[in-house]
Parts: structure tokens; sequence; C-alpha cells
């Protein structure tokens, strides 16, 4: 709905997970931002198109968490097996 570029649909849980509101999901990737974050923080979803057209107004909660997009510097030194401790 977003027309998000394909590399970002393939990675995003939004449609991995149809079934749960984008709002919902933990670590879409509309919630991460540059500094790491896991994707947690809904303040992002209060201006999105798609809340506002489907979400009536409601309070955002996340439900479904743990699956979404982890950009945290933890998870890609375990992906890549690499220690980037600065020292």
């Amino acid at each position: 709905m977003c027309h998000c570029p394909a590399q970002i649909r393939e990675d995003c849980p939004a449609t991995k997970y149809q079934f749960v509101p984008c709002w919902q999901i933990e670590g879409t990737y509309c919630k991460l931002d540059d500094y790491g974050e896991t994707g947690a923080d809904t303040s992002i979803c209060q201006v999105c198109r798609v809340y506002k057209k489907y979400g009536g107004g409601k309070p955002i909660e996340l439900k479904l968490l743990g699956r979404g997009i982890d950009s945290s510097l933890k998870s890609l030194e375990r992906a890549a097996n690499i220690d980037f401790t600065i020292r």
C-alpha cells in the first residue's frame, strides 16, 4: 500500500504477516531509524496514510514482537560473525 521498493518489501515483516496490521508489528521497515532501533517506536504510525485510513484512531499497541527487522549492531555482528567493538 505504501509502494515500497521490492527490496524493502522482501525484508519487511508487514508483507510476511499480513493477518496483523503493520502498526502492530515490531520492526517494520518504517519503524526503524538510523540509530539501530529495533522497531518498537510506533510514533511514525500516527502520520502514516495506511494507519490513518485503517487504524480507526485507536491507540497503537505492538502485538507481534520479535518478528521484525532487527538493525541493531549486535544482530549484525551475529549474522556476520564480526566484532564491531571500538577499542
